[in-house]
C-alpha cells in the first residue's frame, strides 16, 4: 500500500478545485487591497430635491438604465451570457436574458427561462427546508445534529454531541473554511457516505469559533432533511417549494432538467478571452462532482423567471407555504457576527459603518446588515466552476435583485472577480433612488482601484490552445508497470486512487472519477 497526502492525490488526478464559495471569498483571499474612500458609494441615497438637476427616474426609466448597464458590462468583461431578475414592490419589473447560453452561437440567446447553476444559493433552499420542518415541529434549530442523524460522528467528541442545526446553517461549526471540498472533485463519496465518513475528518477549529465558510455544513443538513422526511433533499424541495410556487425550471442537478436545451453551457473567462462552451452534464472541466450529481451545498439550477418568483416568496416571508412570517424571517436575521466582512464590503459595492453596527451571517445567507446605502440588506451568492450567481434583498423596500452568469473569471484584471457583485449593487442602488451619477462614480472608483493590482495570467491551456501533454514526454512501459497500484491518502478521509495501464494509456481512477495520465 502506498500513502500520500490528499493534495498529492489531487495532483495525480490532475484536476483543480473550484467549488461553491462565499461571494466575498475572492476578495478576502487578496493579501493586499488598494485604499478606497470609506464612503465610495454614499451610505444613504440623496433626496431628489437635494440633487441639482436630477429627478428620481420612474420605474420604467430605471429598467432602461439597468438593462443598458448590464449590456455594457457584458461586453466589458466578455461574459457570454447573463440573466437578470428585479422584483420591486411585490412585482417582477425585470426578468430578462442577455448574450448567449453557448459562446460562439448567436442562435442560443439567454432568456428568462434559461437555466443556470446557482451554486451556493442552493443553501438558502436547504435552510428554508429546515425552517419548514421546524415550523411543523419535526425538528428545531437548536436540536443537536445527532438527535436526527445518528450516524453523525466527529473527531471532536464535544462538537459531535453539541453541534446544532443552527450552528451548521450559520457557518459556526467545527468545519473550517472550505475544508474537505476536494473530496467532491475526486468523487470519493456520494452525499450519504460523505457525511457517514466525517468521523475520520480531522477538523481544525473549535465549535462556535465564528464564521468559517464550509460546504460540509450543508451536506450534513441535506442528510438531516432526508432522514426526517424520508425523501431525497431535492425531492423534498420540489414538493414543498418548487411545485407549489410554479418553479418548473428549478432542479437539483443538470440531468433533472425537463428541458435540457434550456440549460446554459459553462465558460471560463480571462480578460477578452473565453474558454468553452462546456456542457454541464458531460464535461469534466466544469464538474463540481462526477456527472455533476447532487450536492446539497450547491448543485441546484434555476432560471431568472423562477428566481423572480422565489424573490417575491422571500420578501413576503414565505406567504402561502409558511404559517408564520417569523419562520422565514429568522433566516435573514443575523446569527453569527462576520468580523472580517466590514472592511471588505466596499470592494463589492456595499457600505458599512462600524459605529454601533454589525455585519453578520444569516441561516443560509451570507451577509445580513445595514449595508446597502443605509438600508437593511441580505444576500446569498453562489459560484460553481463555470457559473456565477449574485443577489441582494432590501426587505423594507420590497426589492430583490438576482443575476445569473454562465462565465467565471479565472484570471485577468482583478475587477473581473467581482463584476457581478458590482452590477448587483449598482442595480440595487438604482431602485433605491441613489442618483445615477453617484452610482457611476462609485462603480468606476472601485473598478479602477482593483485594476491597479497586478492582473492574473491567463492559463495558456484553456485560452491559448497549449497542449496539456508535455511534448516529447513518453513514460516507459516499465515505469507504467511500476506505477500500477492503489494509493491511499495518508489522511484516510480523502480516500484512495488506483493507477493502472489500459492499452498505451496510464490511467488513474479515484472511486467515481477516472483520469488519463499518459
Amino acid at each position: 500500500m502506498v500513502t500520500c497526502s490528499h493534495l498529492a492525490l489531487l495532483a495525480l488526478v490532475g484536476i483543480s478545485i473550484a467549488v461553491a464559495a462565499t461571494p466575498l471569498q475572492s476578495i478576502l483571499d487578496m493579501a493586499e487591497l488598494p485604499p478606497l474612500m470609506e464612503d465610495v458609494w454614499h451610505a444613504e441615497p440623496a433626496p431628489a430635491s437635494l440633487v441639482a438637476g436630477q429627478a428620481i427616474p420612474s420605474v420604467d426609466e430605471k429598467k432602461e438604465i439597468a438593462v443598458a448597464f448590464v449590456r455594457k458590462q457584458l461586453k466589458a468583461y466578455a461574459v457570454p451570457g447573463i440573466a437578470l431578475s428585479v422584483v420591486y414592490k411585490n412585482r417582477t419589473v425585470i426578468s430578462q436574458g442577455f448574450g448567449t447560453t453557448k459562446f460562439g452561437h448567436t442562435d442560443a440567446p439567454v432568456t428568462d427561462k434559461s437555466v443556470f447553476q446557482i451554486g451556493s444559493y442552493t443553501k438558502t433552499f436547504i435552510a428554508l427546508a429546515i425552517a419548514k420542518l421546524a415550523e411543523e415541529s419535526k425538528l428545531a434549530w437548536q436540536d443537536p445534529v445527532k438527535k436526527h442523524l445518528s450516524s453523525f460522528r466527529l473527531v471532536d467528541k464535544y462538537a459531535e454531541e453539541h453541534t446544532t442545526l443552527e450552528d451548521l446553517a450559520g457557518m459556526n461549526s467545527v468545519f473550517g473554511d472550505h475544508e474537505g471540498d476536494d473530496t467532491w472533485v475526486l468523487g470519493v463519496y456520494d452525499e450519504k457516505s460523505l457525511v457517514d465518513a466525517l468521523g475520520s475528518f480531522k477538523t481544525t477549529r473549535p465549535l462556535r469559533a465564528g464564521i468559517a465558510y464550509s460546504n460540509m455544513n450543508f451536506e450534513v443538513l441535506g442528510q438531516v432533511i432526508e432522514v426526517v422526511t424520508n425523501r431525497t433533499w431535492p425531492e423534498y424541495l420540489r414538493v414543498t417549494f418548487w411545485d407549489p410556487l410554479g418553479m418548473k425550471d428549478t432542479v437539483g442537478r443538470p440531468a433533472d432538467s425537463p428541458q435540457p436545451d434550456l440549460v446554459s453551457f459553462g465558460h471560463l473567462m480571462c480578460d477578452s478571452k473565453v474558454a468553452g462552451p462546456f456542457h454541464l452534464q458531460n464535461s469534466s472541466v466544469v464538474a463540481l462532482a462526477p456527472q455533476n450529481n447532487y450536492l446539497s451545498a450547491g448543485s441546484v439550477l434555476s432560471s431568472a423567471a423562477d428566481l423572480s418568483t422565489f424573490s417575491r416568496f422571500l420578501l413576503n416571508k414565505g406567504k402561502g407555504i409558511f404559517a408564520s412570517d417569523a419562520s422565514v424571517a429568522t433566516l435573514f436575521t443575523g446569527h453569527t457576527i462576520g468580523t472580517v466582512f466590514g472592511s471588505k464590503l466596499p470592494y463589492v459595492g456595499l457600505t458599512f459603518s462600524p459605529d454601533g453596527n454589525a455585519v453578520s451571517a444569516g441561516l443560509g445567507f451570507d451577509v445580513v446588515g445595514d449595508v446597502a446605502f443605509g438600508n437593511h440588506y441580505f444576500d446569498k451568492g453562489g459560484d460553481t466552476i463555470a457559473h456565477k450567481t449574485r443577489n441582494g434583498f432590501v426587505p423594507d423596500q420590497d426589492l430583490g435583485v438576482v443575476l445569473l452568469s454562465n462565465g467565471q473569471s479565472t484570471g485577468g484584471k482583478v475587477s473581473s472577480r467581482v463584476y457581478l457583485d458590482l452590477i448587483r449593487t449598482y442595480i440595487t442602488g438604482l431602485f433605491l433612488d441613489v442618483p445615477v451619477s453617484t452610482l457611476n462614480k462609485g462603480f468606476h472608483t472601485i473598478v479602477s482601484a482593483l485594476d491597479k493590482l497586478p492582473s492574473q495570467p491567463c492559463d495558456p491551456h484553456f485560452f491559448d490552445g497549449k497542449p496539456w501533454e508535455t511534448p516529447g514526454l513518453d513514460i516507459p512501459n516499465r515505469t507504467k508497470t511500476a506505477l500500477n497500484g492503489t494509493y491511499h491518502a495518508a489522511d484516510s478521509f480523502y480516500g484512495r486512487g488506483t493507477i493502472f495501464v489500459e492499452g498505451n494509456d496510464l490511467l488513474l481512477t479515484s472511486l467515481r472519477r477516472q483520469t488519463r495520465m499518459s
